[in-house]
């Protein structure tokens, strides 16, 4: 019983009680003393946050130097993580605003990081491919409002169809922002739901816990 109550129930009152003082300060006016103690629990969160990014690197760099050790498929690209990874500590160090930690940064970590990003306009266009196809007449309509918004989108669109622009822009600003907000709100209530039940401990996967382990017990 001790044990179930430090790693189930211990957790899950505190989880109900601090998300509740953190949600309450947002609806009514809290003493300063309520105040000072949700900035120092953000504080904390920040702090375990950067923890937890710690942990990672070092269990990562870990995973990589025995990869090596071992010469494992592909050790090569491991030294590569490592030597990268050694070389922008050791300039971050020297501070943030250093020429050569800057040089890093914007010559090697942002490129890489756009080239990566641009890599999902394909998976983009191929979930296009596969979405606009004229199945049946909901399939359709999706079809033509995408073709009017790209059209109106590109530069030689709006040449070669007038028409498209003031179109697009009505449905860009009435049927897809109706759409989008619909989809806000339906996202904030499932952010709600799954608020409330961590709070109720009915969801304990952040404990470690799963589904099939709890109709178990």
């Amino acid at each position: 019983m001790s044990e179930r109550l430090y790693k189930i129930q211990l957790p899950i009152y505190l989880t109900g009680i601090l998300g509740l003082v953190m949600i309450v300060e947002h609806f009514f006016p809290m003493p300063g003393v309520v105040t000072n103690f949700n900035v120092t629990m953000r504080s904390f969160v920040t702090v375990v946050s950067a923890a937890a990014l710690m942990l990672g690197i070092i269990f990562l760099t870990i995973s990589h130097a025995r990869t090596i050790s071992e010469q494992k498929s592909g050790w090569y690209y491991n030294i590569v993580y490592m030597a990268s990874l050694l070389i922008t500590i050791a300039f971050g160090f020297m501070g943030v605003r250093n020429e050569s930690f800057l040089f890093i940064y914007n010559n090697m970590t942002a490129p890489i990081g756009a080239a990566l990003y641009s890599l999902t306009a394909f998976y983009i266009t191929s979930a296009a491919y596969r979405v606009f196809r004229a199945r049946n007449w909901n399939a359709a309509i999706l079809l033509f409002c995408g073709f009017i918004v790209l059209m109106m989108l590109i530069p030689i669109g709006a040449i070669l169809l007038p028409p498209v622009v003031p179109i697009g822009e009505w449905l860009r600003s009435f049927p897809s922002s109706a759409g989008f907000r619909g989809m806000i709100m339906g996202t904030s209530l499932g952010v709600m739901g799954l608020a409330v039940r961590v709070m109720t401990g009915r969801q304990k996967e952040h404990l470690g816990i799963r589904e099939e382990r709890m109709g178990g017990e």
